[in-house]
């Protein structure tokens, strides 16, 4: 169907991610093989019923608070808007969990409202919220996901105002009235701004709206003009902090974890969701994928990291966060065969990296950073159950089907259930994932454990059917969006 068309929902041969059946018997995740090649249906139906006590749990105790505590079993918002429910929809419906899916659509029917004045993330809501509407809407067919995606859309616009073009970083969705933080020194950060665009063309392009497309495009062309100079290499990055005025960067720390990070993968992907058509994209892309190479990769006991940089100095620290970039690297690599070779080399070293941050920690699960230094250190050591690796274990899969992804992955999963599940429901980040017995848990199920860990779990234990990577590009919250007709 048409992408500004608005009538019955895509055939099946859209490429509509096809749902996982939910499975009857239930499974005992330990007692399943540590093979990455045995029990694999038994190993998504062990995801399934993760997905189904995390769910489960935020009915109960949370329902209609954007996130559960699931260790006070009570519910807590910071945006206001049923978060867990809106980020949840696709991962429901892609596991064969249509009654929750239905319950959920059946929340944003009765009790969804955006006439809210508290000033809430634009980024955040952005990815989280109208990714979350346009996905469901997408897999679904229903039509008033889509509306309330056009509502909130049409809000959110707002925050593109600052004299540059570039959107402010939180905004309240009643009056549009919009700010800057203090603790960012009144700067605008590049992830926030370059993190938004799949999301609004998208969108755009379901209601024919160019001019939203247009607010969001305009922020890659500022970046594109204003962008750290090109070194001798042909690489580019950007620095993290960027002045709202004029959209030019300041400072000197770059970063591809926090603040950095979804810029970097955007850049890909934007090229990716129009369909290959817009050489800007893949040229900012390659051109910081070799800035990346040149100045911020380094290699020290057997392993290749991905650290930071500081006025003109590598941080010797690399962020959990990075590790999603294993996956985008072999995503792009899929695509573009003059690197293909070379990206997929760097991929598999810092997909090893991002295994050795679980394997080397007491509970099997990864610290927020690690430190270079005699060897890899623990730079902090919570766990909020982030994504980026299993993200980057799934696309390792895709597209090698070497088994030992499914195999570290299982793993991980593992580790998850032994330290972070609770015993009345959810699951808990931990505050030291080196404190075995002793784990002292967060008290907080973040929206992005179903929408992308689970997620991402369960695609890594599935069939490729389960998502055609051709017709989609998944957005930074494991959201998955309809490749665009240009």
């Amino acid at each position: 169907r048409g992408r500004g068309g608005r009538g019955s929902p895509p055939p099946a041969s859209a490429g509509v991610p096809s749902a996982v059946p939910a499975g009857s018997s239930p499974v005992s995740a330990s007692d399943l093989s540590l093979s990455g090649t045995a029990q694999v249906a038994e190993k998504r139906q062990a995801v399934v019923q993760a997905l189904q006590w995390s769910w489960g749990a935020y009915e109960k105790f949370a329902w209609g608070f954007d996130e559960l505590k699931p260790v006070s079993r009570r519910g807590a918002d910071w945006v206001g808007l049923g978060l867990t429910i809106l980020d949840s929809l696709d991962v429901l419906w892609m596991a064969g969990l249509k009654d929750d899916f239905a319950k959920g659509v059946q929340w944003v029917r009765k009790s969804l409202s955006f006439d809210k004045t508290r000033m809430i993330s634009f980024f955040e809501t952005t990815i989280r919220c109208l990714g979350g509407l346009l996905a469901a809407h997408e897999m679904s067919g229903d039509e008033y996901l889509l509306q309330m995606a056009d509502d909130l859309a049409e809000r959110l616009a707002k925050a593109f105002a600052a004299p540059s073009g570039l959107p402010y970083t939180t905004i309240s969705l009643s009056s549009g009235a919009h700010s800057v933080p203090a603790w960012t020194g009144g700067n605008l950060l590049l992830a926030e701004v370059g993190t938004v665009q799949m999301e609004f063309f998208s969108l755009a392009a379901h209601m024919n709206k160019p001019e939203l497309r247009e607010k969001a495009q305009r922020v890659f062309d500022v970046l594109d003009k204003e962008g750290g100079p090109m070194d001798a290499k042909g690489g580019r990055l950007w620095p993290i902090h960027i002045r709202p005025e004029s959209g030019k960067p300041v400072g000197s720390t770059i970063s591809w974890g926090a603040m950095g990070d979804s810029f970097y993968e955007y850049t890909l992907k934007l090229w990716l969701l129009t369909g290959k058509k817009h050489e800007q994209y893949k040229r900012m892309y390659l051109e910081s994928v070799r800035g990346m190479q040149s100045r911020l990769i380094t290699e020290h006991a057997g392993l290749t990291y991905l650290c930071e940089e500081k006025a003109g100095r590598q941080l010797r620290k690399m962020d959990h966060l990075v590790c999603f970039v294993p996956g985008t690297l072999a995503l792009g690599a899929q695509h573009l065969p003059e690197v293909r070779v070379e990206h997929m080399a760097l991929a598999e070293k810092l997909m090893e990296t991002c295994h050795q941050m679980y394997v080397r920690q007491k509970t099997g699960l990864a610290p927020e950073f690690v430190k270079v230094g005699a060897d890899m250190e623990v730079g902090a050591s919570h766990n909020l159950l982030r994504p980026e690796t299993v993200e980057s274990l799934f696309y390792m899969w895709r597209f090698t089907k070497d088994p030992k992804y499914r195999e570290w992955g299982w793993a991980m999963f593992l580790a998850f259930e032994r330290h972070t599940r609770v015993q009345t429901g959810g699951y808990s980040g931990i505050r030291n994932v080196n404190a075995v017995g002793m784990t002292k848990a967060d008290d907080t199920m973040q929206t992005f454990w179903l929408a992308e860990t689970l997620k991402y779990f369960l695609m890594l234990f599935s069939e490729d059917d389960i998502l055609d990577l051709d017709t989609h590009v998944i957005n930074t919250e494991a959201h998955p969006l309809k490749v665009l007709s240009g």
